[in-house]
């Protein structure tokens, strides 16, 4: 038999586990519950930053409903303004809660990638047959690839990735190509909503994208302009490889004294376009109907950012948020 101290030694050791026990238990309990307070703190500070984000989206739709925009330029003191993107104090009442900075931006001085594929035929689209790619806006990115130094064999690729079939369109690739890959994927078959997507493309590097960026972007059909016709580029805002790319066989050495001709005023009427790009009316506009805005908030510790693609080819009656992305930084 154990005798009367023994049994007080493991009364003590049972004593101090249970303390010990209670105490981790203590500090578990305590640690979870400032996580639990962080983790709602961070979401609540999303959430307001969320919505001073959609507050400035409203703020720049108010804007874009007071811009005349017959025509739109570089040297327009709208666009000016609009992108300049000064910090604002945001809060509630008299409570300083950040800083929010938004620039909104002309969205139609490049081409839309999307021009290349016409949009399908309810027929087409039931049959899983694509219309013939749009020979002038192909023509056009081909020249633009010859001016970049770059091979315009990758436009049948992109063409491949837009389309709704699985038919290789002339060098193009499809499914085929995509599903060797480790890991495989297939082709969108569908329209790009940001030019990003095009970094899916066999044979887009990012060296290749690098130099396609300044120059291209993504807008679905009906959005901006009609969906029977593609989407005019604002020659105001292009660069010069992409004026070079509109003409027929691309006139590289007009495009830059077209630039130095006009400056940051532009040209205010089509009547005015010299007459190559004017050949191509249903390619080029002087006037903008989709504007960007990019919104970086800051609420405490938490930074939130937001793209938009606002739409306003209904003219001043209504404007339409296309795209709304969000993001943390």
């Amino acid at each position: 038999m154990r005798g009367p101290q023994s049994q007080q030694g493991v009364a003590l050791i049972t004593a101090i586990l249970i303390v010990a026990i209670a105490t981790i238990l203590a500090a578990k309990l305590t640690w979870d519950n400032q996580v639990n307070i962080r983790r709602t703190e961070a979401t609540l500070m999303q959430e307001q930053a969320r919505f001073f984000a959609i507050g400035a989206e409203a703020v720049a739709i108010d804007a874009l409903l007071q811009d005349d925009n017959d025509f739109d330029h570089q040297g327009e003191e709208f666009w000016i303004v609009a992108a300049q993107g000064a910090p604002v104090t945001i809060g509630i009442e008299e409570l300083e809660l950040g800083q929010m900075v938004g620039k909104l931006s002309e969205a139609q001085g490049k081409l839309n990638i999307n021009n290349l594929q016409p949009l399908p035929a309810g027929d087409s689209i039931a049959s899983g047959e694509s219309n013939p790619p749009d020979p002038v806006a192909k023509e056009i990115f081909e020249n633009l690839f010859d001016n970049l130094g770059l091979d315009r064999g990758l436009v049948d690729n992109i063409i491949d990735w837009i389309d709704i079939d699985t038919v290789p369109q002339g060098r193009g690739v499809e499914d085929g190509t995509y599903t060797a890959l480790d890991p495989g994927y297939r082709a969108a078959n569908d329209y790009m909503t940001s030019i990003s997507e095009l970094r899916a493309v066999d044979g887009i590097t990012p060296e290749i994208y690098a130099l396609l960026e300044p120059h291209i972007t993504a807008i679905r059909p009906g959005w901006c302009g009609s969906l029977d016709s593609p989407t005019p580029v604002n020659v105001n805002f292009a660069t010069a490889e992409v004026l070079a790319a509109i003409p027929e066989g691309g006139a590289t050495s007009q495009a830059q004294g077209w630039l130095e001709e006009i400056g940051d005023t532009g040209w205010e009427d089509t009547s005015q376009l010299p007459d190559e790009l004017r050949d191509r009316a249903a390619y080029v506009s002087i006037k903008s109907d989709c504007a960007a805005l990019d919104v970086t908030v800051n609420v405490g510790v938490s930074v939130l950012t937001m793209y938009s693609l606002l739409d306003r080819s209904a003219g001043n009656e209504e404007i339409v948020a296309r795209v709304r992305a969000f993001g943390l930084d």
